[in-house]
C-alpha cells in the first residue's frame, strides 16, 4: 500500500465525517476525528516522512465502536484507514 492509497483512505473518511457532522453537528468525537484527519492529510502531502499522530491512530478504534451503529460508511471508512497504516508500517 502507499501514500496514494492512504491520501484516498483519508479523504474518503473526511467526507464519512463531513455527512456524518451534517447529520450531527454537535458531536464533539466527529469534530475531533474530522480535524485529526485534516491533520494526517497535511502530514502525507509534507515532503519527507510521513509520521501520523499516534492519538489520532489510538482513536480509531473507539471511533468504529462509537459510530459502527449510527454512522456505517463512516466505520467503513475509518477501518480502511486503519487497515492502510497498519499496511504501510505508520
Amino acid at each position: 500500500m502507499s501514500q496514494q492509497t492512504l491520501r484516498e483512505r483519508l479523504e474518503q473518511m473526511q467526507a464519512e465525517l463531513a455527512r456524518a457532522a451534517a447529520a450531527d453537528p454537535t458531536n464533539e468525537t466527529l469534530r475531533s476525528l474530522h480535524h485529526q484527519t485534516q491533520a494526517a492529510l497535511a502530514e502525507v502531502d509534507a515532503p519527507g516522512e510521513t509520521v501520523i499522530d499516534q492519538g489520532f491512530q489510538r482513536e480509531l478504534p473507539s471511533a468504529i465502536e462509537d459510530f459502527e451503529a449510527s454512522h456505517p460508511s463512516l466505520t467503513l471508512a475509518v477501518m480502511r484507514v486503519m487497515d492502510v497504516l497498519n499496511g504501510i508500517g505508520l
